[in-house]
């Protein structure tokens, strides 16, 4: 008999260590598992931000794509446009040329206009100088009238006919004159108006001299005008050969850019399932260590377990103390409405009861970090993964602009809703273990496990008192 109990003891004893052995290769292969998970969680945010990337490059190429079809088109336009101001600019040559020619004309006409009146001013002088003559020829025959009249007096009557001629001559003598007079002052009317003609002429031939200068420039720039059009269609047409090309190889860049993004989707989607799948994994074995532990095996994840339980009972109590003297109210204490502290990052928040945790944990939290150097951190969630009290060395105040630094070392009043947080928060079983990486910033992971176990309050479910301890 005594022989059977003891070796039953014995097969007991193998069958504890055997079951404490599972145990830990089975937290092992949880952390293993939880490490993986990261990487793959980690890879697939990059996949889907560089699936987000690839779908902006695929609508800035199609931006591009249109882009470049307005240029094409801007390009056509501007070619009709210049084809028809190269057929204006040729007929308005012809036209320009014309007058050109007849501004030319024109100022040959005047130039020869000028010349002509300097020999129409000549021709005036030598009709002056002729009627001088005459005018000379009058006076002298008037004298030789006068003459003849005397002489015919003394003559008498024998005389008396030849006072009659002299008499004629004197009167046409006069006659003379007076017409010499009329003459010269009429020849010197021509001749003011014939000068200011000439000086008129001659201002004309300056400008017909100086318009025909500018006729030879206006030839030139439309000549220039013509050769620019033709270089203008010539760029155009190399602007259209580009525009062709850069379409084509914003196409095909296009196409590649799709098929890319639709690879990254393909591989987002599988990690995604892979992750899903490791997340089970890490599930089932976190349940194989609870069963261990509900076996009453001791492993070496025991101490944590109970030392958890033990805070997570005694922060329930403390709750109902504070309740119980009226320094809260239950509505207070089950608060959800989380109130954003302003000018903070991250960001903390606020609750109707984050004073009392305030006032009731860190005498509870504190000592847990003592149990072993392998933890980290002892603090309390409530259900949503709001934890509002954390150890003091994590409870800094916030530096304004250093949201990293404020990220490492100022915990407390924050919302920790993702898997590992909400899980602790909410789990009601008598504890639950759980495997991940926590990030410690800059890229930093450091492999971690969590064991939390609820706090009941008056028979309902407040949170979870969480400790984590490296691996």
């Amino acid at each position: 008999m005594a022989d059977g109990s003891h070796t039953a003891i014995k097969g007991l004893s193998r069958s504890t260590t055997a079951i404490a052995d599972l145990a830990e290769e089975v937290g092992s292969l949880g952390v293993a598992i939880a490490d993986v998970a990261g990487h793959v969680d980690d890879v697939s945010g990059r996949i889907s931000t560089q699936a987000g990337v690839f779908d902006a490059l695929r609508r800035d190429a199609a931006g591009m794509t249109k882009g470049n079809a307005a240029v094409a088109s801007a390009a056509a336009a501007a070619r009709e446009v210049t084809g028809r101001a190269r057929g204006e600019v040729a007929g308005s040559r012809e036209q320009v040329e014309r007058a050109l020619a007849d501004i030319r004309a024109l100022a040959d006409t005047v130039a020869g206009i000028e010349r002509q009146l300097g020999g129409l001013t000549a021709a005036l002088d030598r009709v002056g100088k002729v009627a001088g003559g005459i005018n000379a020829i009058a006076k002298q025959t008037n004298l030789l009238a006068l003459n003849a009249t005397i002489e015919a007096a003394r003559a008498g009557q024998a005389g008396r006919g030849f006072a009659v001629v002299a008499q004629e001559v004197k009167a046409l003598a006069n006659k003379t004159a007076e017409a010499t007079q009329e003459i010269d002052s009429t020849l010197r009317d021509l001749t003011t108006q014939v000068k200011t003609l000439a000086a008129q002429g001659a201002a004309g031939v300056a400008k017909a001299d100086s318009v025909r200068g500018d006729t030879n420039r206006i030839g030139e720039v439309m000549r220039a005008v013509d050769t620019s059009m033709a270089q203008v269609g010539t760029e155009q047409d190399r602007i259209d050969e580009a525009t062709r090309a850069i379409g084509d190889r914003i196409q095909a860049v296009e196409t590649r850019i799709m098929d890319l993004a639709a690879g990254v989707t393909q591989s987002a989607g599988s990690l995604g399932s892979a992750r899903d799948r490791l997340n089970g994994l890490l599930g089932a074995s976190e349940k194989l260590i609870g069963l261990t532990a509900d076996l009453g095996v001791e492993t070496v994840d025991s101490p944590f377990i109970h030392a958890a339980q033990e805070a997570a009972a005694r922060i329930g109590a403390a709750f109902e103390r504070a309740l119980a003297q009226g320094r809260a109210r239950l509505d207070d204490l089950f608060d959800g409405d989380y109130r954003a502290i302003e000018g903070t990052s991250p960001q903390q928040v606020l609750t109707r009861f984050t004073e009392l945790t305030d006032a009731l944990l860190p005498e509870i939290q504190e000592p847990v970090l003592a149990l072993s150097d392998r933890v980290v951190f002892c603090a309390a969630v409530d259900r949503n993964g709001y934890l509002p009290t954390h150890n003091r060395k994590f409870s800094q105040p916030q530096r304004p602009g250093d949201t990293a630094w404020n990220a490492a070392n100022c915990r407390n009043r924050r919302m920790f809703n993702d898997r590992v947080g909400l899980a602790a928060g909410r789990n009601q079983k008598p504890f639950l273990l759980q495997a991940y990486r926590r990030d410690m910033g800059n890229g930093q992971y450091a492999l971690m496990k969590d064991v939390s176990a609820p706090i009941i309050v008056q028979g309902r479910h407040w949170g979870g008192l969480r400790i984590a301890y490296k691996v």
